[in-house]
């Protein structure tokens, strides 16, 4: 007979996933063994939370469920800010803990905690305890599928280390199989209703959320829009975390908001795959325009109808939508299109919009040695391989980002709609693992840096070309903004504390160095791109210390 441990890995084989992320301990020896005898790879991180977001990279980059292996309580403990960001993101992860002696519990045990699953289940689709070896490899193949079903999420698994080295009966072998995903597509019906709604419409519009980028349809989505003259927005530039609309594409209108002239003025709305909304704070009016009739499609029913009123809820995976809708389109719209752009071409046509350099404004002067942000942004646009990949964790400065950085057709995009900081470090390492033939470039601020600076000895150990791009502006700018918002006492006096982390300034480049990764630092705004363009000619990790201007931010 086979050991518990050893079935538990070849279920994760079987669903072609070869590659676990995670900072071991004891309780987990009998899955260490096994990824030897197994020929597997274990990737070695120095944090819970680095493996964790290193799992969700991969995850997003593959398509597969992204597994990460932790130590007791502890450890669980350590992956919930990235679980936070997973959840919001519905990146399919599973989370495996190995756990201390079953018969230790209730004993006052090493690292015991009541409810080892009660640390995350708030933030996973379901956390589960093995109760007998027998079980393990059935709820490792529950807990792939569960990650994996629409919509995705990650789910935990704590596995007592006594029942690891157990041999189970080889009947447990059923479960080594390929999880199968049932699609919740969309009828003929349905698609030609929203078809016939955007074209009696003056005024209509598409909302691309952030499952038209996983589904892989965004130039689907493109061809509806052209063939039925429409206006696209993506999400809201908060939680826009795919590219879910080609960059170019003449009727794009850039991220969500409710003061562009196509949203605020339209009478359909049909949004696909898109949180309406995840609000950072609560609106002063109401993001949907009254006079508009809205119809959702979401493959979470908990998402529709949700904080606006629709007249249409539709349960449907995104991608199966879009080419519903695409195939409809092209059947039935081919005598009217000439009509239908002759209508409403001024509508649809893409607005052009002056955008300044500065996050939210440009300020009068800039210091010696920094630059603006839109300077950062426009170096970046201009370095960026013609098939590279930008992992975003840039928080203050994804707006600007979105509406100034155009993407070309082979470039992708990976974001994140939460707030745990540090996720881009070891995110951006699991989708470089995830597509080894491009270049991920990240960019991430220096407080972000800072929750995730272990990261960088997995991208130098395992020689990840990763281009890690820190907007350095010396502080928590969100924090600052924010205590000049309300007009207190600190900004009367000119005093905010959690503010500033630079004095004493933390020396990134040598910080990076001293983890292996090599290193260059730049101020000025001339030299951005070529500084960046020397980053990208290495063919080894590196990290761009970028000196931005902080009075931008506030």
């Amino acid at each position: 007979m086979t050991t518990a441990a050893i079935h538990a890995l070849r279920v994760l084989k079987a669903n072609g996933i070869r590659r676990v992320f995670g900072n071991p301990g004891t309780t987990e020896l009998p899955l260490l063994d096994g990824f030897v005898s197994e020929d597997m790879e274990f990737v070695l991180g120095l944090s819970e939370g680095v493996c964790t977001s290193m799992a969700d990279g991969h995850a997003r980059a593959t398509g597969q469920v992204g597994v990460a292996m932790v130590h007791t309580s502890v450890g669980t403990a350590n992956t919930a800010m990235n679980l936070i960001n997973a959840e919001a993101d519905r990146s399919p992860l599973l989370v495996i803990a190995g756990d201390k002696d079953d018969r230790l519990y209730g004993r006052g045990h090493f690292c015991e905690v009541p409810d080892i699953g009660g640390l995350l289940r708030q933030v996973t689709k379901r956390a589960w305890r093995v109760p007998t070896a027998e079980k393990l490899p059935e709820l490792m193949f529950r807990g792939l599928q569960a990650a994996k079903m629409g919509p995705s999420g990650p789910v935990f698994l704590s596995i007592p280390e006594n029942l690891l080295a157990r041999e189970v009966p080889r009947e447990v072998a059923i479960y080594e199989r390929g999880i199968v995903m049932p699609t919740a597509g969309m009828e003929d019906s349905i698609a030609r209703e929203l078809v016939d709604a955007l074209v009696a419409a003056e005024r209509p519009l598409l909302i691309a959320g952030n499952g038209i980028g996983a589904a892989g349809v965004r130039d689907a989505l493109g061809e509806v829009a052209t063939e039925l003259v429409v206006p696209i927005v993506t999400e809201a530039g908060t939680t826009n975390t795919r590219l879910n609309c080609p960059g170019e594409h003449p009727y794009y209108h850039g991220a969500f908001s409710p003061t562009l002239d196509v949203v605020a003025r339209a009478d359909v709305i049909v949004s696909i795959g898109a949180h309406l909304f995840r609000e950072y704070d609560f609106p002063a009016s109401p993001w949907l325009p009254p006079q508009a009739r809205v119809i959702q499609i979401d493959a979470d029913p908990l998402e529709l109808n949700k904080i606006y009123p629709v007249s249409r809820a539709i349960v449907a995976d995104a991608g199966a939508a879009v080419l519903a809708i695409s195939a409809v389109g092209r059947r039935g719209q081919k005598v009217k299109r000439a009509d239908l752009e002759e209508r409403r071409r001024s509508w649809a046509a893409r607005r052009g919009e002056a955008v300044g350099k500065g996050a939210f404004r440009d300020p009068p002067h800039v210091p010696a040695g920094r630059m603006l942000l839109g300077d950062l942004i426009d170096g970046l646009h201009a370095a960026l391989p013609v098939d590279g990949v930008l992992v975003d964790e840039s928080v203050m400065s994804k707006v600007l980002l979105q509406r100034r950085f155009r993407f070309q057709p082979h470039q992708d995009y990976f974001g994140t709609s939460s707030g745990g900081l540090g996720w881009g470090i070891g995110a951006s390492l699991g989708i470089q693992m995830g597509m080894p033939g491009r270049r991920v470039a990240t960019l991430i601020g220096d407080g972000g840096v800072l929750f995730a600076i272990q990261g960088l000895w997995s991208a130098a150990k395992y020689r990840l070309p990763v281009v890690y791009v820190v907007i350095n502006n010396g502080g928590y700018m969100a924090v600052r903004r924010g205590l000049g918002q309300i007009d207190g006492a600190a900004h009367r006096k000119g005093s905010y504390p959690g503010t500033w982390i630079d004095e004493p300034e933390v020396d990134l480049p040598a910080v990076a160095r001293g983890f292996g990764l090599a290193a260059l630092r730049c101020g000025e705004a001339d030299s951005i791109a070529d500084v960046l363009r020397e980053a990208f000619a290495l063919e080894r990790p590196i990290l761009v210390d970028v000196r931005v201007s902080s009075e931008e931010f506030f």
